[in-house]
């Protein structure tokens, strides 16, 4: 009887195919679903020469007849959006991560259930185009399976040769009473030996495939304490694996120089000090440089929010001792096995005992203020700390859906991480030490930073270009430093300064307003006319401050609302050139004689959608107008003589 996959949506399966960040990600799909599918024994052989691998597994195998969510295990194989599984679970419910094996030249499956007698296969060319509704994806019986798998491969390779030998008649007959096989020829990967390769051709030495499988798939749990070797509480991690989906008696094995090579289950965690470390370990606020760090802690803790269970797992290691312990980690130029040791440090979010993705946003929520400093990049090099649950993730597992997020941001979640950080601040003296010495730190670098800026500041006063001001008694013989870029807030306090040293006859007191409030946000100045004593509502203008202003150049406030701009420089403008703001205002540049020289004006103001507002802008140049206004002496400094032009750069002659 034919039977068809079901596919929701019209090219989904292609999409889902090559949706992924890691090439590695197929072999993370296919371990969750052997763990969901109660496998004891798992088995990995990467097929170098054809690009593929061989996965098997002795789990429940793929029915083709017993319905579970209404849908077969073999038929949601194929399908899209269409599982066996439930929410909650198994992170696969939604049965879309196999799909990355369709992503190649030809896959075949092998199946076999308890309840049969028979193994059952079918071979797909060019899967990620071939499968769809039309397409007929009934199984055929299957006696001699290990006779179908080597007809697979017309022309192997040594390694090919051993691996098939040791997948013989006899390995079918003993060892696969029920589960799956799958074979997958031509993946799309580039550089596939890179991310493949177990050292079958011993010139590796760390392999990829391999770590891979401990730090970011199921069977690297990361609720697997294990407290004799890590030193995590052997109460707390009992504690852990009540929670729902933990599993740690499945076996893996990945096939390394000829052999099937046993990978331990369970998050990698670095081993607690030996007795050798523990010579070397000093504490956090006994270090002279925090980085050069060998202390280790450690940390759990489980805790119930709306009904679902939730795991934190905190590894303290110092960074010298991550750096010295995690070898097969790359960093700075060092590839080694391809993972890097920065991209393993940090918080991340867990689902069903896999690592999904890095999240150190949570300490941005204002109930961890007293922790913040763990989530700043100084920080992360010293610690993982584990945050589980059955988190939703998106199609291809790498990032959280925003029905995870709204969690990870409720205030009731957030307090009881807050409660588990501070108990270790009461009970772990490590974890203590390190965020104060973190906060300290981070308090040094912010006051380090600042007083490089103040000095560069004071050093650079004497090459700035200044001025002196003859005919004011106060200021006489006094330099002046002009405004630079940046500077508005200078700009508007020279402004407020002369503007109450202009006397009421002056011919360009009109263009000097006293100011009468300063702000950074908003508008910068109220401000009234010269002699000006009244308080009235009507009397008060509003004065914005700029360094420059072009007309080319949007003016971020309302024109409608704005008396006069002062400017240090600026650029003369073309009569009737327009100007426009920020709240879909604009004008026209009009250059009366009042103001030669001096600035401009701004008239005609009116919306896009054509009310004017009546009203006109001064803009003047500060510099212009204070050398009309006073008598002023300019001076700027020739540039520095560097190395270079003393000749100390230059080569002598012979």
């Amino acid at each position: 009887m034919a039977q068809y996959p079901d596919i929701d949506y019209r090219h989904v399966l292609s999409e889902l195919s090559v949706n992924r960040k890691d090439p590695c990600e197929v072999i993370r799909e296919l371990i969750s679903n052997s763990y969901d599918a109660q496998s004891s024994r798992i088995e990995i052989y990467p097929l170098l020469k054809d690009k593929g691998f061989i996965y098997f597994d002795n789990g429940t195998g793929l029915s083709e007849e017993t319905e579970i969510n209404g849908i077969t295990p073999y038929k949601a194989f194929f399908s899209i959006g269409k599982s066996t599984k439930i929410q909650g679970n198994s992170i696969g419910y939604k049965c879309q991560g196999s799909k990355l094996c369709f992503a190649s030249k030809k896959i075949t499956l092998i199946t076999r259930c308890s309840n049969e007698g028979y193994w059952r296969s079918i071979s797909i060319d060019n899967p990620k185009d071939n499968l769809s509704q039309q397409y007929d994806i009934q199984s055929q019986a299957d006696n001699s399976p290990w006779q179908t798998l080597r007809n697979l491969f017309s022309r192997p390779n040594a390694q090919t040769i051993t691996i098939l030998e040791h997948l013989s008649g006899r390995f079918f007959q003993n060892g696969f009473s029920s589960g799956a096989m799958i074979i997958v020829q031509g993946l799309e990967v580039e550089k596939f030996s890179d991310y493949y390769d177990s050292g079958d051709d011993g010139i590796k030495e760390w392999s990829y495939l391999k770590h891979y499988i401990r730090f970011n798939t199921r069977h690297g749990d990361m609720r697997c304490l294990r407290p004799n070797e890590t030193g995590f509480s052997d109460a707390k991690f009992q504690s852990l694996k009540q929670s729902p989906g933990y599993n740690d008696q499945c076996e893996l094995y990945l096939w390394t120089k000829g052999s099937l090579k046993k990978i331990e289950a369970g998050y990698p965690y670095l081993e607690k000090p030996d007795e050798l470390d523990k010579l070397q370990l000093k504490s956090p606020a006994q270090l002279s440089r925090l980085n050069d760090g060998r202390f280790s802690a450690r940390g759990a803790m489980t805790f119930q929010f709306e009904g679902i269970n939730y795991c934190l797992a905190l590894a303290i290691d110092g960074n010298r001792r991550a750096h010295e312990k995690y070898q097969e980690l790359g960093r700075k130029g060092d590839k080694k096995s391809g993972i890097r040791l920065i991209d393993q440090r940090g918080t991340f979010i867990c689902s069903e005992g896999v690592k999904i993705c890095n999240y150190n946003e949570i300490f941005e929520h204002s109930k961890l203020e007293d922790y913040a400093v763990l989530g700043t990049s100084n920080a992360e090099s010293h610690y993982i700390l584990m945050i589980n649950g059955s988190f939703d993730v998106v199609t291809n597992r790498n990032s959280l859906t925003e029905a995870a997020l709204r969690i990870l941001q409720d205030d009731s979640f957030i307090e009881k991480i807050k409660q588990f950080f501070d108990a270790a601040m009461n009970q772990v003296n490590v974890f203590r030490e390190l965020i104060e010495r973190l906060n300290k730190d981070n308090q040094d670098a912010k006051l380090e930073a600042y007083t490089k800026k103040l000095n560069v500041l004071k050093e650079g006063i004497q090459d700035r270009p200044r001025f002196k001001v003859a005919d004011i008694e106060q200021l006489q013989g006094k330099w002046l430093v002009e405004p630079g870029i940046g500077e508005e807030s200078w700009v508007g306090a020279l402004y407020t300064m002369f503007a109450h040293l202009v006397t009421a006859d002056s011919e360009y007191a009109p263009l000097w307003l006293c100011p009468r409030t300063f702000s950074s946000m908003g508008i910068d100045s109220i401000a009234v006319s010269i002699g000006e004593n009244s308080l009235a509502t009507k009397v008060h203008k509003a004065l914005e401050y700029k360094y420059n202003l072009s007309p080319s150049d949007e003016f971020n406030h309302p024109l409608i609302l704005t008396d006069q701009i002062v400017c240090w420089e600026m650029p003369t403008p073309k009569e009737n050139a327009q100007i426009e703001d920020s709240y879909n205002y604009y004008g026209y540049i009009s250059l009366p004689e009042e103001l030669n020289g001096i600035g401009y004006e701004i008239i005609k103001i009116q919306s896009r959608t054509g009310e004017f507002h009546g009203g006109n802008i001064k803009v003047i140049s500060l510099k212009n107008l204070l050398n009309k206004t006073f008598s002023c002496q300019w001076e700027t400094p020739p540039p520095k003589v560097t190395d270079f032009k003393k000749g100390k750069g230059a080569k002598k002659s012979k």
